[in-house]
């Protein structure tokens, strides 16, 4: 069996990398983010470490669930893509915003109205890492802050999976960048209360991490909306939420299953 025709050749392997080196760097500068809370505020203390860890790994579950939600439907974008079919990837896009949404309202309901016995969980009279009644504390006052983060989050997911499955991945993973560079500088100066203003422990934190959300999905719709050359799509997409239901449903048959799986993946891991 000649096995050399199951290997293409360097241009697309070339073609391969400039896709997904910038999608890798991408995810990883995402979830840096939230890791870089947990390594600046673990400066202050057991208690405060302990309560940011615990709620971004609840925010970790969301996330997956929105990243499955848009999978699913990335697979018809990149197909109408491929067709240059402009309208169904606007379709598409139609389809995400209305599901990210939607477990955007599930979400909040839930780390609204369920944050206390989602955190204690992850709280146990046998740690003998600090007082459990300072982490919960912590973890609320770090959750309360960083819910304000989400919808930024959900807007530049949607916006940047869309433009990952139409071949441009240069720009969401410049904005990614761009967010950590804020992060890491606001962490340092609200965290630790440095140029005069007050120490703001892990509070600090989440707000610089919702700052860094709205400064990506500022660059991300900002780019995505004066390069309407590179991105016809974009034009008229918000005119309606007209999705065809034959569309909707070969979706949800292929998207639903996908975000289960990463929804129960991430549960499980928590």
């Amino acid at each position: 069996m000649n096995i050399r025709k199951f290997i293409g050749d360097k241009n697309f392997y070339k073609m391969v990398l400039t896709i997904a080196l910038p999608i890798m760097i991408q995810n990883f500068i995402t979830n840096f983010v939230s890791m870089l809370d947990n390594l600046m505020v673990g400066n202050l203390g057991t208690e405060q470490m302990s309560g940011v860890s615990i709620v971004n790994q609840l925010v970790f579950v969301f996330a997956l669930a929105i990243f499955g939600a848009l999978s699913g439907a990335g697979i018809f974008t990149a197909q109408f893509y491929g067709k240059k079919d402009n309208e169904g990837i606007r379709y598409t896009i139609r389809y995400k915003l209305l599901v990210t949404v939607l477990l955007m309202i599930v979400g909040l309901f839930i780390f609204v109205l369920f944050q206390e016995p989602l955190i204690n969980m992850f709280l146990h009279e046998g740690d003998d890492g600090g007082s459990l009644e300072l982490t919960l504390d912590y973890a609320k006052q770090y959750l309360n802050a960083l819910m304000w983060g989400i919808v930024p989050f959900c807007i530049t997911q949607v916006i940047s999976s869309s433009l990952r499955e139409t071949g441009e991945t240069v720009a969401p993973m410049v904005a990614g960048f761009s967010a950590v560079l804020v992060n890491v500088f606001l962490n340092w100066v609200l965290i630790f209360g440095k140029l005069g203003l007050p120490a703001l422990g892990g509070v600090g934190a989440a707000i610089a991490t919702v700052i860094a959300r709205f400064a990506e999905c500022g660059i991300v719709i900002v780019w995505t909306h004066t390069h309407k050359d590179k991105n016809p799509f974009i034009v008229d997409a918000y005119k309606s939420m007209k999705i065809p239901k034959s569309l909707v449903k070969s979706i949800l048959a292929k998207g639903g299953p996908l975000m289960l799986n990463e929804f129960m993946w991430a549960a499980g891991m928590t």
